[in-house]
């Protein structure tokens, strides 16, 4: 698989919120190319709320906030209030709410149209929480996979009990796609349970 040395272009939000997560030493940060799919995305979204499950410093959230439209709301949580605080400081946005706390205290604030599921609970034990909060035709969007062909020798032969809940769950169309030579991403669709 190729790198496209064209797409560089990179939105102003996101290149200040890189160098916040660089000051901090930070190293897991969404890459340009998840980001890149999650402005495509993100703005699908006309009406309703995104929820981000995973602030970390902010790089998703300026993603999804490059190209949110203008009557969606982007709800952003996170475990460790100091990144919260230096998002809430450093990533002004009139749409954006920036949480410190558990993902799951948000459930009563859905259904979310879009969730991007950036926590690592969230997406291997808290899989059916998430798929609740989602409306029917709601997009979920979970990256950081490693294709299993790059899968370390531990690992291979053995079952991935995390991609077979999501690609296989009844209650989802789902796909696991390419970012890069050895990353990809799970995107997944609710369906109507009464079809």
């Amino acid at each position: 698989m190729l790198t496209y040395r064209s797409n560089t272009f990179i939105p102003e939000l996101v290149s200040t919120m890189k160098k916040l997560a660089e000051n901090q030493s930070f190293d897991g940060s969404c890459t340009d190319a998840a980001g890149r799919l999650l402005v495509v995305l993100s703005g699908q979204v006309k009406q309703g709320k995104i929820l981000e499950i995973g602030t970390g410093f902010g790089v998703g959230s300026a993603w999804i906030l490059s190209a949110i439209q203008p009557d969606v709301q982007f709800v952003s949580v996170d475990l460790e209030e100091h990144k919260v605080k230096l998002v809430r400081n450093n990533l002004k946005h009139p749409q954006a709410t920036f949480i410190c706390g558990d993902w799951k205290e948000l459930i009563k604030s859905g259904p979310f149209q879009f969730v991007f599921a950036d926590a690592a609970a969230a997406k291997s034990i808290e899989g059916e929480l998430l798929i609740d909060i989602l409306e029917v035709g709601g997009l979920l969007f979970m990256d950081d996979f490693t294709p299993e062909e790059h899968w370390p020798e531990q690992w291979r032969g053995k079952r991935d009990p995390v991609r077979e809940f999501w690609l296989n769950h009844e209650n989802l169309s789902a796909t696991e796609i390419y970012l890069s030579p050895t990353s990809s991403a799970i995107l997944a669709v609710k369906n109507n349970m009464n079809r």
